[in-house]
């Protein structure tokens, strides 16, 4: 008795949590996740900083204008000091005493760049890697989205496993009454009953288990959208099979034209392609032009007077002899640079097929299993009444009702991890080719990164 009142409690339970529980379905937690996961908005801070930087390469190809203003007081001995001042006649001497005096100063100076090497390549080498920023902000939200899925579907998978579990649980209540009844009658013996009992016991742990798995799986998703994790969820999708037929050949041309690992890694070539000649220009020649104009006087009035205007330009040339080797050290560690990016894009083309291969055995993998899966569901259920209606005449013992839930109850888990691993194949192959994990396209900017982008 003791042991139907904790299990209807157990199921009452179920659907009071999931009454409080909030409704979510896949696209909902890869959109919160992208709005406030840590990785997408330090991609996002890490794509400002090399704009910036960009700016900053243009520096050189903007004229730098500049006001300059200075008011000083000051008393001058340096004529005193002359080694001949001693020379000069005594009125002489008295007359050039040192008095305080003012002097007051405002300009503009210009400095602009007329002629160097760098400034082009600098110039695109900033434009590469905003392009290196960018695509790797779709990279960290293509891995954040592929997180969040891939947490949903383990709290699906937790969910049904915890479903199957209840069936059994249910089965094997109905099984012990069964025996009791045939117990009272003296058909069987004490024996069956107590193997009933225990078996009960060991569903009953078995469903204690899997509710502490799905209550982690959804903990996981609440930290995946960086909130709080104890915050009841109610799936709203489920793990339906959906065709999705593909090859490696298709899944790593596709990958090569649009996945944001691939472009950036292209970028990041071409950016250090371009910092050998940045690095190469400092040996070189250029040329610059400076000027300015102002006033400097004594006395505030004549500010603006022709007479105390002051200016002065100068185009100045600048040829580099010997750096001490400075220069050709730069241009070896860029050249080395350059070197590593190419290895790397290697080294990604290898590892794209690897996971593009991957993706294709997992599809296929699954999806076989699920057709014997169901196949396998329907005859474990078949053949579970057929030995239920056995016992019932005698002809079946306790045991072998015992391995015939056994039985549906495996078939029904190996049916739903299939449908998981065939979800999770999915949303890998996306993955791999640079799609959403959710679908066709990539991931839409969530409304935070639009509020993020019109700050700056």
């Amino acid at each position: 008795m003791r042991t139907k009142i904790l299990t209807l409690a157990l199921v009452a339970a179920l659907p009071l949590a999931a009454a409080q529980a909030e409704p979510l379905s896949r696209a909902q937690v890869v959109e919160a996740a992208l709005a406030a996961n840590p990785e997408v908005l330090l991609a996002l801070e890490d794509l400002e900083i090399l704009r910036g930087r960009g700016g900053e390469a243009l520096a050189d190809a903007l004229p730098e204008i500049k006001l300059l203003g200075t008011a000083q007081r000051f008393r001058d001995p340096s004529l005193l000091n002359s080694s001949s001042f001693d020379f000069f006649p005594a009125e002489l001497r008295d007359a050039l005493r040192p008095i305080p005096a003012s002097l007051f100063d405002g300009a503009v100076t210009v400095r602009q760049t007329l002629f160097t090497f760098r400034l082009g390549a600098a110039i695109r080498a900033a434009r590469h890697a905003v392009t290196l920023g960018e695509e790797q902000v779709r990279q960290a939200r293509q891995a954040v989205a592929l997180e969040a899925v891939r947490a949903y579907d383990e709290y699906l998978l937790a969910l049904a496993k915890l479903d199957v579990g209840g069936k059994a649980l249910r089965q094997k209540e109905i099984h012990l009454d069964t025996a009791r009844n045939r117990r009272a009658a003296g058909v069987v013996t004490d024996l069956d009953v107590l193997r009933s009992q225990v078996d009960l016991e060991n569903a009953r742990a078995v469903l204690i288990r899997l509710e502490g798995e799905a209550a982690e799986a959804a903990a996981t998703i609440n930290a995946v959208m960086v909130r709080d994790i104890a915050t009841p969820i109610e799936p709203v999708d489920s793990l339906d099979y959906e065709p999705f037929d593909a090859d490696v050949e298709q899944l790593v041309a596709e990958a090569r034209g649009v996945r944001p690992e691939v472009k950036a890694a292209q970028a990041a070539e071409k950016a250090y392609a371009e910092f050998v000649t940045v690095e190469k220009a400092e040996g070189r020649p250029r040329l610059d032009f400076e000027g300015a104009w102002g006033y400097s006087v004594r006395e505030l009035g004549n500010f603006l007077e022709q007479d105390y205007e002051r200016w002065a330009v100068q185009v100045k040339l600048t040829v580099p002899v010997f750096d001490g080797w400075r220069t050709r050290g730069r241009v070896a560690q860029a050249r080395a640079e350059l070197a590593k990016r190419q290895q790397e894009i290697r080294a990604l083309d290898n590892r794209v097929r690897l996971q593009a291969q991957q993706a294709v055995t997992r599809l296929q993998a699954s999806k076989g299993l699920i057709e014997a899966a169901e196949l396998s569901v329907t005859q474990a259920r078949r053949a579970l009444e057929m030995t239920q209606a056995n016992y019932k005449a005698g002809a079946a013992t306790t045991l072998d009702v015992l391995d015939a839930q056994a039985a549906l109850t495996q078939a029904e888990v190996t049916r739903v991890q299939a449908l998981h691993a065939h979800a999770g194949a999915r949303a890998f192959a996306r993955f791999v080719m640079g799609r959403s994990p959710l679908g066709d396209g990539a991931p839409a900017a969530p409304a935070a990164d639009a509020a993020l982008a019109a700050t700056r």
